[in-house]
């Protein structure tokens, strides 16, 4: 009897954990709106460096980014790396942030450029 006992507390034991490992490993959102969301992502991220940096001179070079088509795709898979651990309720906050950075540069569209000033810290 006490066999069976100890048999039937190790295959529960088992289940336990196997559930414990899948819970932590469970995919936080549906891979199409997590892909979604990358992408909603990368094209704002895109916006709004384009919006504050675009024309722009470092001591004499002027700030150009390549064409946007070659932009988004690296920087859709950077948030795709970057936002996988993450759950749902944290990228849709990130979202907010930049939809409301995004919307804040919107009113500088059609300023003068300004001179930008950078400074290396380091050895090279």
């Amino acid at each position: 009897m006490k066999k069976g006992y100890t048999i039937a507390l190790a295959g529960g034991l088992a289940v336990a954990v196997s559930a414990a490992v899948c819970w932590r490993w469970k995919i936080r959102m549906p891979l199409r709106e997590f892909t979604r969301y990358a992408l909603y992502m990368a094209v704002m991220d895109d916006e709004i460096c384009r919006n504050e940096l675009e024309g722009k001179q470092i001591g004499d070079q002027v700030i150009t980014f390549a064409p946007r088509a070659e932009t988004l795709q690296e920087r859709y898979h950077l948030f795709l790396e970057m936002n996988r651990a993450k759950s749902c309720r944290q990228i849709q906050e990130k979202i907010a942030e930049m939809e409301q950075r995004l919307q804040e540069y919107r009113q500088y569209i059609g300023q003068p450029k300004e001179r930008l000033e950078v400074e290396l810290s380091g050895e090279s």
